[in-house]
């Protein structure tokens, strides 16, 4: 087969573009191209400005130039069994039995010389094949570098989309965790109020990670009719001129008219609901303090505006969620374990604050040897193996201070969390310049980002742990993994008169 097409390749070298034949007495006219000398001269001396009848150059009738070359190849083509080549001819006008040598722009369709000069495509803008396939390669290798940055525009917005949604459950739970905190002193005159606050938290939760899932399932089916235009644009650059003509302005419309439509990710609505939570929360501790008596009235009053902003579909999973959460959770305020702790760090009274101090000026080095060296870390209070957690943390200190806050998997005692073969940190290496995400001792990337106080939310169902400003709500990085183990909360410090101070 390959010596059959490259046999029929050559043939076409051979053949006049005139009388479609093997050429006879070929000669080479002022333009380059090739044909039998008797068909040029009777194409040439029917007018007064004869043209090549390929290209519409003019022609002088007196410089042809006899190519012996070519005579000489043709001669022993016509020595080949006809039937050698027969199957690997190149694709014939059906109407006029000759070979395709043009592209008409106007029609996208193929021509031979009858249908060039015919009356359908007398004054359309016709070109040789193989010069129409170059002009619409060109177009197509901008087209792809366009589609290329399409691409990468697109996977940025999409994981600032999903930033910006993981940001927004970590302020539910932490609206959560606050209203917890703030009902455990009126429990019993708050419970029905308390109830619905958490219950219409638990239902914006639930929208949150649909409204994740929903946005990932639309970037990312945008992404891939991005990726199988492109896909069929290289493909199409690999292939033969016809092949990649046929429905080219087609596919190069749809490559032109792409546009990455990038959802909200989160809705107006649902941030008006969470902001209205928040608003609602900061009323009723105000309300408290003035008359305690209003509570009942206004909560009415604000349970009815909420489901009455809820559709029939959304009513029906606010109803099936409140017969899910029938039971309360309950908030255990995040302290530090001492007794996981460096001994060169001290503690407050109620240890919401660890502190990093000299001793007669130097550290004390006669310690067990640091999980997470050269940080002196600490540990947080309770361990999390399912559900989710929240905390807010300063560090604070000198200027060059340096910090690290995460979640480590609990690790045999005595080792070392740089080396355990398997990935036990997730956390952030802050700084007054930036910061750095780390897993073990890797660094992933520098972030320009300075942040004064971190929250950290993790999912440990969903092997979540997002890192948001938790001064501007911005999401600052989120690890994404599979935990297969208890893990902890984890602060360290670097530099002596530094602090970190939890806030929840």
């Amino acid at each position: 087969m390959a010596n059959l097409q490259r046999v029929s390749k050559l043939l076409e070298d051979v053949t006049c573009p005139i009388c479609i034949e093997i050429l006879q007495n070929p000669v080479t006219i002022d333009c380059g191209h090739n044909f039998c000398l008797q068909c040029i001269n009777q194409k040439t001396t029917a007018t007064e400005n004869p043209q090549c009848p390929l290209c519409k150059l003019p022609v002088d009738k007196n410089a042809f130039k006899p190519n012996k070359q070519l005579a000489s190849l043709a001669e022993k083509f016509l020595a080949i069994d006809p039937a050698e080549v027969q199957s690997e001819e190149e694709p014939r006008c059906r109407k006029h039995k000759e070979k395709f040598h043009y592209f008409c722009e106007e029609d996208g369709k193929f021509l031979c010389l009858v249908c060039r000069d015919s009356r359908d495509h007398k004054t359309h803008e016709v070109t040789v094949i193989d010069e129409a396939a170059q002009k619409y390669k060109m177009q197509i290798e901008t087209q792809l570098q366009d589609l290329g940055q399409k691409d990468k525009e697109i996977i940025k917005e999409k994981k600032e989309g999903e930033g910006a949604i993981q940001v927004f459950r970590a302020q539910v739970h932490l609206e959560r965790l606050k209203i917890l905190e703030e009902f455990k002193h009126v429990r019993q005159r708050l419970e029905e109020e308390e109830r619905f606050l958490l219950s219409r938290l638990s239902w914006l939760e639930q929208q949150g990670v649909k409204q994740i899932e929903e946005y990932v399932t639309v970037t990312e089916g945008q992404l891939t009719t991005l990726r199988d235009l492109t896909r069929s644009l290289k493909n199409r650059l690999q292939a033969p001129s016809m092949e990649l003509l046929k429905g080219v302005k087609d596919i190069l419309g749809r490559g032109k008219e792409f546009q990455f439509h990038n959802p909200t990710p989160v809705p107006m609505n649902l941030e008006k609901k969470i902001n209205e939570a928040k608003a609602r929360h900061e009323s009723i501790i105000e309300s408290l303090k003035e008359l305690t008596d209003n509570l009942n009235t206004e909560g009415k009053e604000d349970k009815s505006t909420f489901l009455n902003s809820l559709d029939e579909k959304d009513k029906e999973n606010w109803h099936l969620l409140q017969k899910n959460n029938s039971d309360l959770p309950t908030s255990v305020p995040m302290t530090l374990d001492s007794t996981s702790a460096d001994p060169n760090l001290t503690f407050s009274e109620d240890l919401k604050k660890a502190s990093l101090y000299l001793v007669d000026g130097t550290l004390n080095t006669q310690a067990k040897p640091r999980q997470f060296y050269p940080f002196h870390c600490v540990r947080g209070s309770s361990g999390l193996s399912s559900g989710r957690v929240l905390w807010e943390v300063e560090i604070q200190g000198p200027p060059g201070r340096v910090g690290i806050v995460g979640v480590v998997a609990e690790l045999p005692r005595g080792s070392q969390i740089q080396n355990s073969e398997s990935c036990c940190l997730w956390a952030l290496r802050i700084s007054s310049s930036g910061c750095q995400p780390i897993t073990n001792c890797s660094i992933q990337e520098n972030l320009p980002i300075c942040l004064r106080k971190v929250g950290v939310y993790v999912d440990y169902d969903r092997g979540d742990i997002v890192f948001y400003d938790a001064i501007t709500n911005k999401h600052v990085y989120t690890f994404q993994t599979s935990f297969d183990r208890q893990v902890f909360p984890l602060y360290g410090l670097l530099k002596a008169r530094s602090s970190i101070t939890l806030s929840l």
